[in-house]
């Protein structure tokens, strides 16, 4: 219990203020996970808090979210998969979102295809990464018209305190369809605890 105290207390020192001015968004994230399935709560910085469930459908690793700020309520349901390269700390994967709600149109309600590749390695209980994605999208207009639209960056750790709770603590850096131009730089602090 002192461990999961204590994550709770560096997750709560890590999103203040005073290290949210560096970045475009923070957000505070809390998961619960079973064998079975998983929910989560995240709060940014920007007041829209997400809601999820997720849990293995077919196979695929499948989230339903439902995002809500003030009084719009928009939804996305997600589904891929990733796997290991190999006996390399090496990881590749994939997944499609579909997002609608009342930020959309039946015109403009997206479908993206994110392919990603990643480095990950545990020392101890401590596990880094780094992460590369891309995007393609298409809108219910034409739903199997896809665009290069964004990829990002993303690094960041994992912190096993127990075999039940873990914090972890990543940055993604958003960028444009080349990788070049640099957009919003989030943070995110996450603990999840294991029933």
């Amino acid at each position: 219990m002192k461990k999961i105290i204590t994550t709770v207390a560096l997750a709560t020192m890590l999103s203040t203020a005073a290290v949210a001015d560096d970045f475009d968004n923070t957000a505070m994230k809390l998961t619960a996970v079973t064998d079975n399935y998983s929910i989560s709560i995240k709060s940014p910085k920007t007041g829209a808090t997400e809601f999820a469930l997720g849990g293995e459908i077919a196979s695929l690793d499948t989230t339903a979210k439902w995002k809500r700020n003030g009084d719009v309520d928009n939804y996305a349901i997600k589904a891929g998969k990733s796997t290991g390269v190999g006996t390399t700390p090496l990881y590749a994967g994939a997944s499609a979102e579909f997002s609608f709600g009342d930020s959309f149109t039946s015109d403009t309600r997206t479908l993206d295809l994110s392919p990603y590749v990643g480095v990950s390695h545990a020392i101890g209980a401590l596990t880094p990464y780094a992460e590369l994605g891309y995007a393609w999208q298409s809108t219910q207009k034409d739903i199997i018209d896809f665009d290069r639209d964004s990829s990002y960056i993303e690094v960041g750790a994992s912190y096993a305190m127990s075999e039940t709770a873990s914090w972890k603590l990543s940055v993604v850096e958003a960028r444009d369809a080349d990788f070049d131009n640099a957009g919003d730089m989030q943070a995110e602090v996450g603990l999840t605890i294991k029933f």
